[in-house]
């Protein structure tokens, strides 16, 4: 591969349990690229903002799930983090320059506990020692200063909590309950959402709000009966966007924007959305729906147009 595209998203399939990790033209310039591809380990991954740096967990040398290293420009892998002959690596997770990893360990007996380490030495250090129930990473900081991890030992209240580390030096502080969050660089730096316990099994409700972290304070936004499964911050706005899912089917979700005050609107009436994405200058959004068959389709979410088929998606879709 030459380049990374100007506008890109990463898409994994997964047929069965073998993975492949297409790389995406959001210009629908040039058609998807398979810059991985594995068997076990499902199909977890996390990229750098720059696309040129990406993890992925698949059996190791050692371990049955290790952490592995692709460069998609030179189709070099490598192995980043390889446990002991029981270990499994989970829940990857990449600071946006790409220079730093964390990773929870879960070991066939225990659990491994929570490591950050460094993507260009491969050295690692546990954040979180391991107890009765994982620690998982969650998302870094714009600046890969911080990681965002939830640890449910802490107390016996269900869903909590999350927690922020400055992993320079050593600052810990909590959060409160979150299920997902997204970073900026300016305050408030966080907008996050807490699930509230409602409908079947808990599983729905929302509560939406921002966390300043010089402050260490919380701003509730709202609350609604759906239940959420990803926000993330537009990168030049003072906005959000959310998927907001009423069926209990994570794969059958609507498109939301909100701004940090004044009221959501829905993005089109697309209904079978699994993921979304702000263009890097914030003005263009772009939705993984369910496509023809088995593929998943990726279309421009404000037009509808389409952008590129996913093969084999079938395994990110609902009855």
């Amino acid at each position: 591969m030459r380049a990374i595209p100007r506008e890109f998203a990463y898409v994994e399939s997964s047929p069965g349990r073998d993975v492949t990790l297409w790389l995406v033209d959001l210009s629908a310039a040039t058609p998807p690229v398979a810059v991985a591809q594995w068997t076990l380990g499902g199909g977890s991954f996390a990229a750098s903002r720059d696309g040129k740096t990406v993890i992925v967990v698949a059996p190791g040398d050692r371990s049955p799930i290790a952490l592995h290293l692709v460069r998609p420009l030179t189709g070099e892998a490598t192995v980043l983090f390889d446990g002991p002959s029981d270990g499994r690596a989970f829940f990857p997770r990449l600071s946006p320059d790409g220079r730093s990893f964390a990773i929870t360990e879960q070991l066939q007996t225990a659990n491994g506990g929570l490591w950050i380490g460094d993507v260009a030495t491969g050295s690692s250090r546990q954040l979180v020692a391991p107890t009765s129930a994982s620690a998982v990473p969650y998302e870094w900081s714009d600046d890969g200063a911080w990681l965002a991890f939830f640890n449910p030992e802490v107390t016996a209240e269900p869903g909590c909590c999350m927690f922020l580390e400055n992993i320079a030096d050593g600052r810990r502080m909590r959060m409160g309950k979150a299920h997902a969050l997204s970073w900026r660089a300016q305050e408030p730096r966080i907008v996050a959402v807490a699930q509230t316990g409602k409908g079947i099994q808990g599983a729905f409700g929302a509560a939406a709000f921002t966390f300043d972290v010089a402050k260490q304070t919380r701003t509730e936004l709202f609350s609604i009966d759906p239940r959420v499964t990803q926000v993330t911050w537009n990168p030049a706005k003072d906005e959000f966007l959310y998927l907001q899912d009423t069926s209990g089917c994570s794969y059958q979700s609507s498109l939301w924007v909100r701004p940090l005050t004044g009221a959501a609107r829905r993005i089109g009436t697309l209904a079978t959305v699994q993921r979304a994405w702000w263009s890097s200058d914030g003005s263009a959004l772009y939705a993984l729906i369910h496509g023809t068959g088995l593929d998943g389709l990726i279309v421009d979410a404000n037009t509808g147009r389409s952008i590129a088929a996913i093969p084999n998606d079938a395994p990110h879709t609902c009855p």
